[in-house]
């Protein structure tokens, strides 16, 4: 599972403000401690793969 963008931000709000610590955080979300673990070390939202792109439909010349 995988954190979503909104959750991302509260998790680093609540790092950031001391407002809970990261197990409670975990329950609170309901996400695994390693993903918001992993959230806190690697504030940047992760970067979208490039060949997850599909191709832009080019017409063909007739």
């Amino acid at each position: 599972m995988s954190a979503t963008n909104n959750q991302r931000e509260m998790i680093l709000k609540w790092h950031k403000g001391k407002a809970a610590t990261p197990e409670y955080t975990a329950k609170l979300l309901g996400l695994p401690l390693s993903e918001v673990l992993y959230v806190i070390e690697h504030p940047e939202p992760p970067k979208s793969r490039a060949d997850a792109w599909t191709p832009e439909f080019i017409e063909p010349l007739v």
